[in-house]
């Protein structure tokens, strides 16, 4: 494989092939004015050392090229052949397209700038080596696209931007499409996507959707996504998705907001996260009101179970009798009460009382009570039993 033309060479000739290129489109029978103004194929090229032609291809041969360019591609199509080739492009590719062809290639190009059409870069097939600095699209129309195709594919990328166009075509994407490719991207973000395609595939990446969204769907086959190096990959603050498709995947990645999505991952290393953060939705849910506690209904209470009355079973109980030793003989004397005793009652004992029935009252008979005084106390003037009455202006002592 030859190396890069001499500087001297190159020099020589700019100037013409530049030339040359104007000298053909003013001469032009019948050019208007608007299509003298539009836009030319524009490169400068060297195949195998020798200078490319002007126009909108630049061809490799059958056999191994090194195809270089040390100037911006805009309108051409650079195609490498059959063999396994060297491209290089030194300048932007804008509205172009480069590709390997068949065999094991290795391409290195600049940054992909669609303007009026899409900029593309393709392996072909083989096991290519692709080196690409930023991949950034708009839309179906302004694509910015890398393709690993057929081969066990090696490719690394700077950031993926763009979001596609209708049918998901364009914007900004890397795909590897058939094989067990590796891929190693930037960030992935403003709804840039990256493709593993079939088979084994690897996938790095710098960030998944920090600022607005992007994309990581594997495929096919048994996958690995992580973060450069495999260290963890951060998905969100925003949109971002991954998508580890079918097949035992291991993924090292991280969720750090409620907006990402991480999926069909059978094998998580180490401080991987997937579940969402707990944190506030991006359209929080209306705000219902709680209901107020019920108050317990005190005015009617339920009805519950009747209480079971235990059966007595045993010897009736005896009711203690309570006696009035002046029943038989109304001339006999009254006991003397002590102070807060109960007539009736024997001094130290606990007074039985039946229900209904005041204490000192027997049972049956009708109370007597004197004026203002209280049922079953005993008057303070009341005279004690066996004493003879005090006469009006006597002491009590006798004299």
């Amino acid at each position: 494989m030859s190396v890069t033309p001499s500087t001297s060479v190159r020099r020589a000739v700019r100037g013409p092939a530049a030339l040359a290129v104007l000298i053909a489109a003013a001469a032009l029978p019948g050019a208007p004015a608007a299509q003298a103004a539009a836009r030319v194929p524009v490169h400068q090229c060297w195949v195998n050392d020798v200078p490319a032609p002007p126009g909108d291809q630049v061809n490799g041969t059958p056999g191994d090229d090194h195809i270089f360019c040390d100037s911006d591609l805009e309108n051409v199509t650079v195609s490498g052949g059959e063999g396994n080739d060297l491209i290089e492009i030194k300048g932007l590719v804008i509205d172009s397209v480069v590709q390997g062809g068949d065999g094991d290639d290795i391409i290195r190009a600049k940054h992909l700038v669609p303007q009026n059409g899409s900029s593309m870069v393709r392996g072909n097939r083989g096991n290519d080596i692709i080196t690409v600095a930023t991949v950034h699209g708009n839309g179906a129309e302004h694509g910015a696209v890398v393709h690993g195709d057929d081969g066990d594919d090696t490719i690394t990328t700077g950031s993926v931007y763009g979001a596609p166009g209708q049918y998901n075509r364009g914007g900004g994407l890397v795909t590897g499409n058939d094989g067990a490719d590796h891929i190693t991207t930037g960030v992935i973000d403003f709804s840039g996507r990256v493709l593993g395609g079939s088979e084994n595939d690897t996938i790095e990446a710098a960030g998944v959707g920090p600022e607005s969204g992007g994309l990581i769907q594997a495929g096919p086959g048994d996958d690995t996504i992580s973060g450069l190096n495999g260290e963890i990959l951060i998905v969100g603050e925003h949109w971002g998705t991954v998508d580890a498709g079918i097949g035992k995947d291991t993924c090292a990645v991280k969720s750090v907001s409620t907006r990402t999505s991480i999926s069909s991952c059978e094998i998580l290393k180490e401080g991987s996260v997937v579940e969402r953060p707990p944190g506030k939705p991006q359209s929080p849910a209306p705000m219902t009101p709680k209901p107020a506690p019920a108050t317990p209904d005190t005015t009617t209470p339920k009805p519950g179970p009747a209480a079971s009355t235990p059966e007595v079973t045993g010897p009736a109980a005896s009711t203690p009798e309570v006696t009035d030793p002046t029943a038989a003989d109304p001339t006999a004397p009254r006991p003397e009460v002590q102070p807060g005793a109960q007539p009736g009652v024997q001094q130290g004992a606990q007074p039985v009382v039946l229900p209904g029935v005041q204490p000192g009252v027997q049972p049956g008979a009708p109370s007597v009570v004197q004026p203002g005084a209280r049922p079953g106390v005993q008057p303070v003037n009341a005279r004690p039993a066996g004493k003879p009455a005090v006469e009006p202006g006597a002491r009590s002592d006798g004299s």
